[in-house]
């Protein structure tokens, strides 16, 4: 089958084409770099929410950045939900940030505040 047998596509002419700045090539796949998506900043009060630290069977502990002080923070993200779950696990939280207040000891973590989601359903102490 030769070019002359072939259907032809009256789009662009030869003329059109050369006079066009933009030009379609292809490339290898291996050579087209993905970056993955940026997260947005999420505030939460005065915090800037930060990278998980860890998880365990209450929540998950992230790093915060109070805005006002530039001081590195850890919250500890407890979902309601997963509270109920747990035999006596709001009881639980709650004698936890109660005993936290008022404990202060260079050797042991200090609670700082305290925020609580009622649209989400969650609970931010800082320490």
């Amino acid at each position: 089958m030769s070019d002359s047998d072939l259907p032809h596509l009256d789009y662009l002419n030869e003329n059109e084409l050369m006079e066009m700045d933009t030009f379609i090539h292809r490339i290898d796949s291996t050579e087209v770099i993905y970056q993955p998506r940026r997260k947005r900043a999420k505030l939460i009060g005065k915090y800037l929410m930060g990278d998980l630290l860890g998880e365990g069977s209450y929540g998950k502990v992230k790093e915060m950045l109070d805005s006002e002080t530039l001081c590195r923070r850890a919250v500890k993200i407890l979902k309601k939900k997963k509270l109920r779950r747990i035999p006596n696990g709001e009881a639980n939280v709650k004698k936890e940030i109660q005993l936290l207040r008022r404990l202060q000891h260079k050797n042991v973590i200090q609670l700082v505040d305290v925020l609580y989601n009622e649209e989400k359903q969650k609970i931010y102490p800082l320490a």
